[in-house]
């Protein structure tokens, strides 16, 4: 009988720390990666009704046909929205030597963070390689828009997957490392109202939201944006930069 209890407990511990996970992940962010990753940056601090919306993975090619997707797109909506935006993006994803998709994106007031130049998962990467793989990233960015132009500051890695010898590489060029606290699953290819549900549960003061810009979830990112920036205006959040949310 007590090891069915225990084997009880244990199942119930990890259900609800599963549910934490798919659920609720901005207050598992809060409560424990946070203060476990002070050089990570999750969300702000929460002292305002204020939250950052970041897109990875752009910029996509526009698609013809309603509706009309790509990253251009995407741009005139968030336009339309009055919502800034972070955008990590992928160097090898920018035309050779095209730089009109980042200089409207910084005119129209959006930030630019470093993706990678491909997407993959940074963390397989040994060391030397990931240095390596960022500054060709880095280079990549600067020849499409000056460093002037482009002050890359942010840094996205490829997967969301961390390891500390990242965090140096990262800190040592300059950036700061940018996860964040809502992730509804996107590349998933959960059904709209399931996002919905999912962003409008998750919201909190200081939360970084987190959407993709490929061609096969960008659909779903502008039907999103168009429902949840509304519902959360009006309760009372405000889209902001992340130079604003984190104060910097």
């Amino acid at each position: 009988m007590q090891a069915i209890t225990i084997s009880f407990s244990i199942a119930v511990l990890a259900g609800l720390t599963l549910g934490l996970i798919v659920l609720w992940p901005s207050l598992l962010v809060r409560m424990l990666l946070k203060p476990l990753l002070p050089d990570v940056i999750f969300c702000g601090d929460g002292q305002r009704r204020e939250l950052a919306l970041t897109i990875d993975d752009g910029p996509s090619p526009e698609a013809d046909g309603p509706p009309r997707c790509g990253s251009m797109a995407l741009l005139s909506l968030l336009r339309e929205l009055e919502v800034p935006a972070t955008l990590f993006v992928i160097s090898g994803h920018l035309d050779q030597g095209d730089s009109a998709y980042i200089e409207r994106a910084l005119c129209e007031g959006h930030g630019i963070g470093h993706h990678m130049n491909e997407d993959s998962i940074s963390a397989c990467l040994s060391a030397a390689s990931f240095r390596q793989a960022f500054d060709l990233a880095a280079n990549e960015f600067h020849r499409a828009v000056s460093p002037q132009e482009i002050p890359l500051r942010w840094f996205r890695p490829g997967g969301g997957w961390i390891r500390r010898s990242m965090l140096r590489s990262v800190a040592e060029r300059g950036y700061r490392l940018v996860l964040g606290s809502i992730f509804p699953w996107d590349t998933f290819h959960p059904p709209l109202a399931w996002m919905r549900w999912f962003v409008l549960t998750n919201a909190h003061p200081g939360a970084i939201l987190i959407l993709h810009d490929r061609p096969d979830t960008l659909p779903a990112t502008m039907a999103l944006l168009r429902q949840v920036v509304p519902a959360l205006r009006r309760r009372g959040y405000r889209f902001v930069t992340l130079e604003r949310l984190l104060n910097t």
